[in-house]
């Protein structure tokens, strides 16, 4: 059983009882992050969370960090890009810090905010690096965006039947694959072009799509989300069946790999390895009825390590407690117990990073 960091995540004002953020893994989920040399970190923007997935000396430990309505990550080893309410925050790499931090003697990174970057409630979903900038799925605006820093966004594509870029969530776009820098791969709800239909409609009418000429590559799909590029492929959740999917968009040959008992969303690899995320069924203001609700009367929030070579689940993560909603996952290379310091921790006044004068090599300093 792991042990969740209660510190870490204080119950809000408006909470009549702590939160009870308690969650079983399976008995391998501690040793393959150490193996492997990563750790993880998970959103839920029901929870208000940001979830760090990290291997202690001897067991799993999960440390919780409360930050308005979280959704997307851009993570590596040195970076972190999350995307909140009405912004998005950037965190670094500061390691000289992790020393002195809970439980001492364990945590070998720290990333601490750098910089945000307001957008506005655009309701990002994805989010990922390219080779011009970073790129949000502006699902307000039903378009994908590049962030400036003189504008909330700046509209770089739209899916050719939106007819005007105007704050209505008109097809639900949310998903973003990124292949060679550039964005490619988008999942939508709806291929209407009216304020919220998708919240109307009574068939399957999802969406997965090339952005190079604006080919389908698949329709039909219920609550699509999370399509990524690895290893030739897209991988991506068909998430009202529960569904992991995967199709070479050059041949075309397409294959459900795996249908798991939860809202599949949010998704990372690691070498063979998935790490995908799993929410519990919920309540939906949309019309059509989940495959899921019907297959699964229970569902289960949580992550699953999965090996795509063989289609085998090896470890699994639930949630058993107040953590009902997954949204993205993402794998940090290198740290095994990283921690994350909010912007308002009293620490990051005292945490500074400038070059010398005259050389443009950064100095780290914590006062």
């Amino acid at each position: 059983m792991t042990q969740p960091d209660h510190a870490a995540a204080p119950p809000t004002d408006d909470e009549a009882r702590e939160p009870d953020f308690s969650c079983l893994a399976s008995e391998g989920f501690h040793t393959l992050l150490k193996t492997l040399g990563i750790s993880l970190v998970l959103t839920s923007y029901q929870a208000n969370r940001v979830i760090l997935v990290r291997a202690g000396e001897d067991q799993l430990n999960i440390s919780l960090k409360a930050f308005p309505r979280p959704m997307g990550l851009a993570v590596d080893s040195q970076r972190i890009v999350l995307g909140i309410h009405a912004q998005l925050i950037d965190f670094r790499r500061f390691d000289a810090v992790a020393p002195d931090l809970e439980p001492v003697g364990q945590v070998d990174a720290c990333f601490v905010p750098r910089s945000t970057h307001i957008t506005g409630m655009i309701n990002v979903h994805d989010i990922a690096w390219g080779d011009a900038g970073l790129w949000v799925t502006n699902s307000a605006f039903s378009c994908l965006s590049l962030i400036r820093p003189d504008s909330s966004f700046v509209p770089m594509w739209k899916p050719p039947f939106i007819s005007a870029l105007v704050n209505e969530d008109r097809c639900h776009l949310n998903g973003l694959a990124m292949r060679d820098g550039q964005p490619r791969y988008v999942t939508m709800f709806s291929d209407h072009d009216d304020a919220s239909y998708w919240r109307k409609e009574r068939t399957p009418v999802g969406r997965l799509m090339d952005i190079e000429g604006d080919r389908i590559l698949v329709e039909g799909l219920l609550m699509p989300h999370s399509p990524r590029w690895w290893q030739n492929h897209v991988y991506y959740c068909n998430s009202g069946h529960g569904t992991l999917c995967r199709i070479d968009p050059e041949s075309g040959a397409h294959e459900d790999l795996l249908t798991l008992p939860g809202f599949t969303r949010g998704m990372a690899f690691h070498g063979p390895l998935m790490f995908l995320g799993t929410s519990r069924s919920r309540r939906s203001t949309a019309a059509a009825q989940l495959p899921l609700n019907a297959s699964h009367p229970e569902t289960v929030a949580g992550l699953y390590v999965i090996d795509i070579e063989r289609g085998e689940i090896l470890e699994r993560l639930e949630f058993t407690g107040d953590v009902n909603q997954i949204y993205d996952v993402g794998v940090i290379h290198g740290p095994t117990f990283p921690d994350l310091l909010h912007i308002d921790d009293e620490l990051v006044s005292s945490i500074f990073e400038f070059p010398s004068l005259g050389s443009q090599t950064p100095t780290e300093v914590a006062t």
